[in-house]
């Protein structure tokens, strides 16, 4: 039988109270992960933030406006009724497309983004203060039962308040998918 120890990563990314959402939202997608324990400097955690904070946020953002970035001001974005539909630059009219000499790379488009409420919002402010925690030696069928009892997707490994690790739905999802669990044939 599997416990929780046989699935957590142990390989855990964690942000603090103080880093801005634009941050965990960095953090996240550099990850490539939906969601972190929050840890203060002496690593004891503090709650959880999700992707799920982040959507919140930016549908409470009112003034989340792309379009205040101007990335082609050399266009002229009034329609030509008379333009030859093939033509690159009227097809990209509004600048979705960067030109191959535009100054802008990568992530620094999103630093001339104006201040948002993501620069201003931080991780403390959007986190979950509490945290759903389990034992390493926690049978899998038991972990099962917690996660979906608390429509969480994810649950922090902790022995003596010491964070050891992370387990998520995934984790058991792959389990199953890789015939760990010896579940029976349907």
């Amino acid at each position: 039988m599997l416990n929780v120890s046989d699935l957590m990563k142990t390989d855990v990314v964690t942000v603090r109270p103080e880093d801005s959402a634009r941050t965990f939202a960095r953090v996240l997608a550099d990850s490539e992960i939906s969601g972190a324990p929050v840890v203060d400097a002496g690593g004891r955690v503090l709650g959880v933030a999700s992707a799920t904070d982040l959507v919140r946020l930016a549908a409470d953002e009112a003034d989340v406006r792309l379009s205040a970035v101007s990335l082609r001001p050399d266009i002229d974005r009034s329609p030509d009724p008379d333009a030859d539909p093939d033509d690159a630059a009227e097809a990209d009219a509004w600048g979705f497309f960067l030109p191959e000499d535009s100054p802008f790379q990568g992530s620094e488009l999103l630093d001339q983004v104006p201040e948002t409420s993501f620069d201003t919002v931080t991780v403390g402010d959007l986190m979950t203060p509490v945290t759903f925690s389990v034992e390493p030696g926690m049978p899998v069928a038991e972990l099962c039962e917690f996660l979906v009892r608390g429509r969480i997707h994810r649950a922090l490994v902790v022995d003596d308040g010491e964070l050891l690790g992370i387990v998520t739905s995934q984790d058991v999802l792959k389990a199953v998918s890789d015939g760990r669990l010896g579940l029976p044939d349907a």
